[in-house]
């Protein structure tokens, strides 16, 4: 199924009325879905004039759409079999391209009728192709890392979801925006993530210094917090935003057999519980196969902990791979499904939706994943346990740690910082 085709008719409805929708608004639908972006930058051309706010709104953001589906999907034919050929084999031929790309494994769409072919995808192909397996490059030192770890934090905890293992973390931003590349005198607005407070895991956050001196630090518990400047470009001068803050952050450890003790039956009258099993369109949607695959993997039981314990293990097998930018996607836990593969935060809004769909709360979580030596952005799902309160699910960033313990009852990783939750 060709998800594109379908994002159109998601993006017309969030902003236009379905009463108030123009033959140019279904035609529009039919263009992105198969690619003819030239009739579609022509026909929003003609529909712009005598447009209602609403209509312009959605003729930007078509726009912007096909903009970056063109930045994402950047490469020819002839590109993509010479970095094919230097990174895999001198002798690859057409025809095995051609395989890669109907098994879903090179990512190409057509653009105007020609074929283009993501940003990331030789590097994708090697994580999916079994027979590339041997050009994988396995850091055997973080799977070490990370199994000791886990073992650290389970042999610490002495009672459930008990919080161990501080580490006091100083961390430096600087983004720097090159000169000239906003006219001058335009005002350049910079959003930073920025800890969130009030979690157990996760304490002590200190502002140290921020530049410019001026600056907007969103409230505790606002989702996706944020720090917020603001400098007016010069003309040849680099504009520069700089941001350290202090945070401790602590492992935690839930004992799946200890937990199954512990659950109560939800209260399905709370506003927790109808938060956090409610549909979120366009992405947390319960469609037919995805309220299908989360019963049957649940099968008869009862037990919340056991349920997510099946879903989780169902999605921890969907391969990782680089990401398609999120704003192009029109269902994210749907691409993932017709893909069969998915980075850390498709994966996870997989698992909340198929969670959500079966009456088990759940949310959105992302910051930054610091293992020694290593800093990444990473997103998970966290789930709500009636007797425990939340219980942090964390999906691995990769499909680097296959050790005998639950990787839903612990974090494998170091220390993270939470930024943001939905």
């Amino acid at each position: 199924m060709n998800l594109f085709k379908f994002f159109c008719p998601v993006l017309l409805g969030a902003l236009v009325s379905c009463a108030g929708r123009s033959d140019w608004q279904k035609d529009a639908s039919n263009l992105i879905g198969e690619g003819r972006f030239s009739q579609l930058d022509s026909l929003l051309e003609e529909a712009e004039p005598g447009a209602s706010e609403q209509e312009l709104r959605a003729i930007d953001s078509l726009r912007e759409v096909m903009r970056r589906l063109r930045i994402e999907f950047c490469y020819n034919e002839e590109q993509i079999l010479s970095r094919i050929r230097q990174r895999v084999s001198d002798t690859v031929s057409p025809e095995q391209i051609r395989r890669w790309e109907k098994s879903g494994k090179l990512e190409m769409r057509r653009i105007d009728s020609r074929k283009r072919y993501f940003s990331r995808s030789v590097g994708n192909l090697i994580l999916l192709a079994p027979e590339l397996e041997g050009l994988r490059r396995i850091d055997s030192s973080e799977i070490g890392f990370r199994e000791r770890h886990a073992a650290r934090v389970i042999a610490a905890t002495d009672s459930l979801g008990m919080c161990t293992n501080p580490v006091t973390m100083t961390i430096r931003y600087t983004l720097v925006v090159e000169p000239d590349a906003v006219p001058e005198g335009d005002t350049i607005r910079c959003w930073l993530p920025y800890p969130q407070e009030g979690l157990p895991r996760q304490t002590g956050v200190e502002l140290i210094s921020a530049w410019p001196e001026r600056y907007v630090v969103a409230p505790k518990g606002t989702p996706q917090r944020s720090i917020c400047f603001e400098q007016p470009a010069r003309r040849d001068s680099a504009t520069v935003f700089r941001l350290a803050f202090r945070v401790t952050t602590r492992a935690q450890y839930f004992d799946p057999e200890e937990l199954s003790k512990q659950v109560e039956p939800y209260d399905t009258l709370s506003e927790v519980y109808r938060k956090y099993t409610a549909q979120r369109p366009p992405h947390l949607v319960f469609s037919e196969r995805i309220e299908r695959k989360a019963r049957e993997l649940a099968g008869g039981e009862t037990d919340p902990v056991r349920i997510v314990s099946r879903i989780y293990d169902w999605i921890d097998d969907i391969p990782w791979a680089g990401a398609i930018e999120y704003g192009v996607i029109p269902n994210i836990p749907e691409y993932v499904l017709d893909a069969g593969h998915g980075d850390c935060g498709q994966v996870s809004l997989l698992l909340i939706a198929m969670l959500r769909s079966v009456g088990i709360p759940a949310r959105w979580e992302s910051g930054w994943m610091l293992h020694p030596g290593h800093v990444g952005l990473h997103d998970w799902g966290s789930v709500y346990y009636e007797a425990s309160g939340g219980c942090p699910s964390i999906y691995r960033s990769a499909n680097w740690l296959r050790a005998p313990i639950r990787p839903s009852a612990i974090s494998i990783k170091r220390a993270w910082t939470a930024t943001g939750w939905s």
